[in-house]
């Protein structure tokens, strides 16, 4: 049996439309598009768990917009992969959220020093 992952492309700009189309054709991936400027956006990522998000880096996020920021996609929702896609200069930006708590800089640079090694 096939292992699937489901993939959640949030927001809905021209890009991330496309972008959905053509990973539709990928073996092995439920494809769900999330319009990020919905209340309920939210709501659709507790719900639908999934295994990585992808949203496109130069959407406009507007302040008037419900668009969950990547921080808080990430601080919501830690240890999920957050991709972003930016189609202007073909790069893929990789964010990874791993939480630690720091009480002292001496602490900050423990974590500093695990993530460089």
């Amino acid at each position: 049996m096939e292992e699937r992952q489901t993939v959640v492309l949030y927001g809905n700009s021209l890009f991330v439309t496309g972008m959905e189309t053509s990973l539709r054709g990928e073996r092995g991936l439920d494809v769900v598009r999330i319009d990020a400027t919905l209340p309920s956006a939210a709501q659709c990522l507790d719900a639908l768990r999934p295994d990585v998000v992808i949203f496109d880096l130069t959407a406009p996020n507007s302040p008037s917009s419900n668009l969950h920021s990547p921080s808080s996609i990430l601080q919501e929702y830690p240890g999920l992969p957050l991709i972003g896609l930016d189609p202007n200069s073909d790069t893929v930006v990789v964010f990874s959220s791993q939480q630690h708590t720091v009480l002292t800089t001496n602490d900050l640079a423990q974590v500093i020093q695990r993530i460089r090694s």
